[in-house]
């Protein structure tokens, strides 16, 4: 008698592992923490970056402790606006950002991108609704002020509106939450922002080595003379690093970060992947050894800029900060290997898995 296997299960823990030593962390590191926000702030991660008529924007998120206290709770979480003359030293602005959506202001909106498009600056969100997380992105009006265009269904996160159009339409990558184990990055089309098809697999849990739970779009694709430059979040869970908060609440993921590129002219197409994680939590500030964070063993990259050939990568770091590694696009290209999905698509079948083409192992 045979059993059937789900072949998206993970087949065991990653094990150690360490950042590339073609990342270079910013000796100034973290760029922004709480300490630098005046409205109320406990944590200031995850922050979408980009270069927008010559002035570098931030959209981080904020979370605020009730009593100031990360044991009884987050009390309110959004993104607040920061600015910069050089990509290294911000200046927050004094409130949060305002979210306006058919006459209504949404709250508890964060794990910003921003993403520059027909020179207009856009963020792409995640909004916290009562009914589910529901993904969205909006165009900015001056000041603290977005205009939401596009506001989806649940259950999704990780959305990424593309700086780029293919074939003439506009191109986004998302993280639906799924019944399977894995959740996976996806991306669909759309010819006027709005509405949105032709959707389908960008790249699974499965074809990521260092991953067993989760993988997500990290920023914008940036644009190289090989294709476009995709960085991504990948998740491992590992018991044996399992944390037991006051709460009862239990941790034991692991958050790194890799890459893949895409091909030019058909972005469903891999051409290469990095075969090591990029980067690792190793510092205090993204291992949780600090005074007050939120998550341990966290490394969330939103924000990627492309300047002299070289690569800034920002990122949340402990779900505490917000920091920033360099990474040369001649070393990145060492460090990828060429690769392609394990699967063709998203249309293998409960019946080929029933009928042993996928997933079905023989007792000996």
């Amino acid at each position: 008698m045979g059993k059937f296997i789900n072949p998206f299960l993970p087949k065991g823990a990653v094990g150690p592992l360490t950042s590339s030593p073609v990342v270079r962390r910013y000796a100034g590191n973290p760029l922004l923490t709480a300490a630098d926000v005046s409205f109320p702030c406990n944590l200031a991660f995850n922050a979408g970056v980009a270069k927008f008529r010559g002035r570098y924007y931030m959209a981080f998120r904020y979370d605020t402790f009730r009593d100031n206290d990360r044991n009884k709770g987050l009390i309110d979480s959004g993104s607040g606006l920061a600015e910069s003359d050089d990509g290294l030293h911000w200046k927050a602005h004094e409130k949060p950002i305002a979210f306006h959506w058919k006459g209504k202001e949404l709250g508890w909106v964060n794990d910003a991108r921003l993403t520059v498009l027909d020179d207009k600056l856009y963020l792409s969100f995640c909004f916290n609704s009562l009914h589910g997380e529901r993904p969205g992105f909006a165009e900015w009006k001056g000041g603290d002020d977005f205009e939401v265009v596009c506001l989806g269904i649940p259950a999704q996160r990780n959305m990424v509106l593309c700086p780029y159009k293919i074939s003439g339409k506009y191109w986004r990558m998302e993280r639906p939450v799924t019944r399977m184990y894995q959740y996976d990055i996806w991306a669909s089309y759309s010819t006027d922002l709005i509405h949105w098809g032709e959707a389908e697999l960008l790249l699974g849990v499965e074809d990521v080595p260092y991953a067993t739970y989760k993988i997500g779009t990290a920023a914008p694709p940036v644009e190289t003379e090989k294709g476009y430059l995709l960085f991504f979040h990948s998740v491992d869970n590992d018991p044996s690093r399992e944390i037991v908060y006051p709460d009862g609440a239990k941790w034991c993921s692991r958050y790194t970060c890799g890459a893949v590129l895409l091909d030019r002219n058909d972005p469903f197409k891999i051409l290469a992947m990095t075969r090591k994680p990029l980067l690792v939590p190793e510092t205090d500030y993204e291992t949780g050894n600090m005074e007050l964070f939120w998550r341990e063993n966290v490394i969330f990259p939103c924000g990627a800029i492309l300047e002299n050939e070289t690569v800034r990568l920002y990122y949340g770091a402990g779900d505490y900060s917000t920091c920033m590694a360099e990474i040369r696009l001649d070393e990145l290209w060492d460090e990828m290997v060429p690769y392609s999905r394990k699967s063709p698509d998203a249309t293998i079948s409960r019946n080929e898995l029933w009928n042993g083409f996928y997933g079905w192992d023989e007792e000996k």
